[in-house]
């Protein structure tokens, strides 16, 4: 099931390509103006959903002519505010290639994992201090020589859909195995991981522990914007910090109409989360703020990371109850 219009969803809400006529320059660069997808040897995308203002992991994606993955590169990116008549230098920063082993489910095939290929992403971290149009200069250094500098356009908004970093946690009542007779009506895994649907995020917020919430369906995972999270990210982090956070998964279309018809109804959830596209992966601190956010291809490393550091806070201090009067 591809997911086609999720990666058309990113490309026209944050994307304007490197290939297209512009007005706007730094550093001799032009930035484009006029989106024009291929026909370029090295083809940059950004595969956000969206970009917010404040601290962003901004992913990119990079093609051949044939629209192949671009796996053996080095990239280094620089920021510029296009707000103004000018191009403004914001910052700079490398990147971290971010390798996954494409795979999805197939229960048509008794569950057999399939393998669809291999794909990867660089991941940088920058922070936008205003919403509008904004530019990035992405150079490329593929066998030790740096490509011409790639121009790429593309938009901030003041807030995304999703929650941001700081802000508390929605507290879902999503269902559990509580709820249900079989948990194949709400985990598409196989086998299945029953211990990360026994709480809801509402109950979980409650307990004052780290929480690591999957939003993620590993049977219908195909398109390239969906790396197999649980398999990478969930179970690993779940087997090491095992007591120590509480780990979801939510999967995020209704699985009976999923099954039944292939339509992918949102469950509350994702609703509630302001979500436009899955997987995500969501670090949550022990006083219930978001402490870090993933969304499509992510490791365990780089989401292992933001735990620890929430691990390493102080536990929060419990609410006292108020007095019988």
């Amino acid at each position: 099931m591809m997911r086609a219009a999720v990666l058309v969803l990113a490309l026209a809400a944050a994307v304007v390509a490197a290939c297209g006529g512009g007005s706007s320059s730094a550093s001799g660069v032009v930035f484009p103006t006029v989106i024009s997808l291929g026909g370029c040897d090295v083809c940059p995308a950004i595969r956000n959903t969206t970009l917010g203002v404040g601290l962003n992991r901004v992913v990119i994606g990079l093609d051949d002519a044939k629209l192949q993955p671009i796996l053996d590169a080095q990239v280094h990116v620089r920021f510029y505010d296009l707000t103004g008549r000018k191009p403004v230098f914001s910052s700079q920063t490398g990147t971290t290639f971010e390798p996954v082993q494409l795979s999805f489910i197939n229960e048509d095939a008794h569950n057999q994992k399939v393998v669809t290929g291999n794909d990867g992403v660089y991941v940088a971290y920058a922070t936008f201090d205003r919403a509008g149009t904004w530019g990035a200069q992405i150079d490329v250094t593929r066998a030790g020589k740096k490509l011409k500098p790639i121009p790429y356009t593309f938009t901030v908004l003041e807030r995304t859909p999703e929650p941001a970093i700081g802000d508390p946690a929605p507290p879902s009542r999503q269902i559990t195995l509580a709820n249900v007779r079989d948990i194949s009506e709400i985990d598409s895994s196989f086998p299945p991981r029953p211990a990360m649907h026994e709480i809801t995020v509402a109950d979980a917020l409650k307990t004052g522990k780290p929480i690591v919430v999957a939003f993620a369906t590993p049977a219908f995972c195909t398109s390239r914007t969906c790396g197999p999270i649980m398999d990478t990210v969930m179970d690993p982090l779940a087997a090491k910090y095992a007591g120590r956070a509480i780990f979801i998964h939510i999967e995020p279309y209704d699985l009976r109409a999923l099954r039944d018809t292939g339509q992918q109804i949102p469950v509350p959830a994702m609703r509630q989360w302001g979500l436009q596209s899955e997987p995500w992966v969501f670090v949550i601190d022990r006083q219930g703020r978001i402490a870090a956010k993933y969304e499509g291809i992510a490791t365990a490393a780089e989401v292992g990371q933001a735990l620890q550091r929430v691990l390493a806070q102080a536990p929060a201090t419990p609410v006292a109850a108020s007095p019988t009067p």
